[in-house]
């Protein structure tokens, strides 16, 4: 019999292989074209792998910035590197085409794009002419969105900040700064920039290219060494300064996103699994429906390689037919993950149906027409050697093929179980993330950030000036009830630390001088955001000539007056006393799954000087208002634009979106690793019904002559589903078994859970179990229902 024909006798069966193998090849390749994208496909420049971000390790953290007079030295001392370029991360205002657009950029040393090794799509990256030139360098996704990818780009002029910059480069797709939201480069000019003689000034970030045999482990030894020469020549600045930390480039733009679509990769796996083996059982019983028509075949002539060869053709049409479904599934589901993902991700842009891909969608069906087709159809060819018996006098299915049926139960069950274990696990340490105290009550509060052009802005006055008239204009606007600033929004994701001394405290050692996250804030921050604070916050009185001050977090205070109030004691700061009028709650500064931190906030009347340039390239207001935030973001950009249209404004959200993108890796995971345990519930059910149907088929006339021998309905009933269910409670006990093995695993990746949860997986047993027993016995049920005469009379 052709294939075509046989399928086409049996339609239904047909429809679902089809369907299961699109839906589970479909998520497989559509995640895989994630995780191709964001994990496996290497960064578009030269010999990635020697490339890495190199960090200056602290004592408070492993991951600081460089001083210039540092960073000088280890790139005389060293003998591991072949190059290394500095950048810093940089705001802009683009004006002049259209709409103010405030712009992530990086200023880089003219070395940086060839350390790098990546070419210019258009035009040219930088030389070492370009140290002070104004020119710029745009990535191709800048190109494409501002400028219509306009061939003509280079050579033109545009404004940024306030100043005209030459465009003299696009950059090819797929490219990704070290900042991964940078859309442009400027060049980079240590020599004219006030920090360079500072070497306790840490502002400078480096990529590096490892020499050519030069391991990450041996560079690291290098690089310390000279740190400790720094650390004893120069105490007072080098004390807290342990050496370098050294990633590979491309994991540190990844970031946590690598652990978290691993799992993810795995789980969709596993979905595969469980199609496969739902498939290979369907296959491997309607195999024994056919007894008659292969025992005529054999009886024909025909040898067991002859029909094995026949069985597989068959099942390769379907499978093969299933895996084209898939690819077209997992182009759609791609598509449809860059939507979804949104900015959780990064290098979403670069994600489609590439070879690479295509091949792994081939791959995954060879292999599932492998895990479906083989197993059944050498069991069916291999029951001829010993001949078939009769369908009409019996309907038993023989001991291998029976072994192998309920193997591929037990695989679908432990299998299924696992993806539902960790399924509970991932949703419920989303939802212990979601429930964590940010701090603040944002409900309805609107968010923006604010880029001021630096030519103009250069001067805390300036500032000053400026937040005093948005202020005022911004609350006479109907809907807003307060408005304030801060130089950092919590959950922002960007650092800015200070040193302080605890006036009447024995002097601390260089190493141990401890260190604040600084914040500079407008009167009102802490009622707009909801900060619970006891003492005061800050005021009108609170102005330039007046006793400098400053509120911190409970974090803070307990660090330093773990049994006393700590209002009105006195703490440094650079060369000003702040004394202490007001202690706020703790706030989540980089994500609802990280530590308290030690928090110090300063009025923005009293800031200094050096954090002028600071704040007014980022500078985030807060609006309360009295319905919904989203209703005043119009006005409040208006207001900004009548104010001075040179002003970029951004991020215009409410701090419950905010919130949310903090969690929206955890989201995106979280959100598929559940489809993916759900599919796998409904798989092993239908799977678990389908074959139980159809053996019940095949035992009609049994279960007739049974009952015409006066057996009861519950009697044959209960020995059906004895014999369904110890494949099921086989399967549940090694799917217990590896969600055991699983939760470590899962345990560190996943927030606040522990390696074994018991009740977690004792309650997705239940539930999987439950389903199995309901999902086998409604055709059992159904089954003796049968007219006892008409099951006599039936095959």
């Amino acid at each position: 019999m052709r294939p075509l024909a046989y399928w086409k006798r049996h339609a239904p069966i047909a429809a679902v292989i089809v369907v299961t193998l699109a839906l589970g090849i479909g998520a497989a390749t559509g995640v895989y074209a994630v995780v191709e994208a964001v994990i496996l496909r290497a960064l578009p420049v030269r010999d990635p792998q020697s490339l890495v971000w190199m960090w200056n390790a602290r004592v408070e953290r492993d991951r600081a910035p460089f001083s210039a007079l540092d960073l000088a030295d280890y790139q005389n001392a060293n003998t591991v590197l072949e190059r290394l370029a500095p950048f810093t991360n940089w705001t802009a205002n683009l004006t002049g085409t259209g709409d103010a657009e405030r712009l992530e950029g990086v200023r880089v040393a003219p070395e940086f794009f060839d350390v790098v090794g990546v070419p210019a799509r258009l035009g040219r990256t930088f030389i070492g002419a370009d140290g002070r030139s104004q020119v710029a360098v745009l990535t191709d996704r800048l190109w494409r969105r501002r400028f219509g990818a306009d061939p003509s780009i280079v050579g033109q002029i545009v404004s940024l900040n306030g100043a005209g910059h030459t465009i003299v480069g696009v950059l090819p797709p797929g490219f990704v700064f070290p900042f991964r939201d940078a859309e442009l480069a400027v060049p980079l000019s240590i020599e004219s920039d006030p920090r360079r003689s500072d070497r306790g000034a840490g502002f400078l970030r480096v990529v590096a290219r490892l020499k050519t045999g030069v391991s990450v482990t041996s560079a690291k030894a290098n690089l310390d060494a000279i740190g400790a020469r720094l650390r004893r020549d120069f105490p007072a600045t080098n004390a807290k300064k342990l050496g370098v930390n050294l990633f590979p480039l491309d994991r540190e733009i990844v970031g946590d996103a690598r652990p978290l679509l691993l799992t993810l990769f795995a789980a969709v796996t596993l979905l595969l699994l469980v199609a496969c083996a739902n498939i290979a059982n369907l296959l491997l019983v309607a195999a024994a429906s056919r007894r008659r028509e292969l025992t005529v075949r054999a009886a024909l002539g025909a040898s067991r390689r002859q029909i094995a060869v026949q069985l597989l053709g068959e099942i390769a049409v379907v499978v093969t037919a299933g895996g084209i479904a898939g690819l077209c599934v997992g182009t759609a589901l791609a598509r449809v993950l860059v939507w979804w993902g949104g900015t959780a991700l990064p290098r979403l842009d670069d994600i489609g149906i590439t070879p690479g891909v295509t091949a792994f969608a081939l791959a995954a069906t060879t292999v599932s027409a492998m895990l479906c087709g083989v197993t059944p159809a050498w069991i069916a060819s291999s029951a001829l050697e010993a001949g078939f018996a009769d369908d009409s006098r019996t309907s038993s299915e023989g001991a291998t093929p029976g072994r192998f049926r309920r193997g591929f139960v037990t695989t679908q069950i432990a299998v299924a179980l696992v993806l539902l274990i960790a399924m509970v696990l991932t949703v419920r340490s989303f939802g212990r993330l979601q429930a964590v105290n940010p701090g603040f009550d944002g409900g309805r509060v609107l968010s923006l950030q604010l880029a001021l052009p630096p030519t103009r802005y250069s001067t805390p006055t300036a500032i000053i000036t400026f937040a005093d008239r948005l202020t005022a204009d911004l609350s006479s606007l109907p809907d807003i009830r307060e408005t304030a600033a801060i130089s950092l929004l919590p959950l922002s994701g960007l650092l800015s630390t200070q040193d302080y001394r605890v006036v009447g405290r024995p002097e601390p050692s260089p190493d141990e001088i401890p260190q604040a996250h600084y914040r500079v804030v407008t009167p009102r921050y802490f009622r707009v955001m909801g900060i619970p604070i006891s003492g005061r916050e800050f005021d009108g009185t609170d102005r330039e000539r007046t006793r400098r001050v400053a509120v911190i977090s409970r974090a803070f205070a307990e660090r330093h007056w773990p049994d006393m109030s700590p209002l009105g004691e006195h703490i440094i700061v650079g060369a000003d006393s702040l004394e202490i009028v007001g202690i706020c709650d703790d706030v989540k500064q980089f994500g609802l799954d990280g530590p308290a931190t030690a928090d110090l906030y300063v009025p923005l009347r009293q800031m200094p000087a050096s954090q002028a340039q600071f704040v007014a390239g980022r500078m985030y207001w807060v609006v309360a208002t009295r319905d919904d935030a989203l209703k005043v973001a119009d006005p409040v950009r208006a207001a900004v634009h009548r104010l001075d249209k040179d002003v970029a404004t951004s991020s215009i959200r409410p701090m419950p979106l905010v919130l949310a993108a903090s969690v929206g890796t955890r989201r995106f995971n979280t959100n598929l690793i559940g489809i993916a345990g759900a599919a796998s519930l409904l798989l092993a059910l239908i799977g678990v019904y389908s074959v139980t149907s159809f053996s019940m088929t095949r035992r009609t006339r049994e279960i007739g002559i049974r009952l015409t021998l006066g057996a009861r309905p519950r009697q044959i009933l209960a020995t059906v589903l004895a014999a369904e269910w110890k494949p099921i409670a086989l399967g549940l006990a090694a799917g217990a078994l590896g969600g055991v093995m699983t939760g470590p695993v899962l345990g560190s990746v996943l927030f606040a859970t522990s390696g074994v949860e018991p009740l977690v997986i004792g309650a997705a047993a239940v539930v999987l179990g439950v389903g199995a027993l309901i999902a086998s016995y409604l055709p059992a049920r159904r089954a003796l229902r049968t007219d006892p005469v008409a099951a006599l009379r039936a095959q």
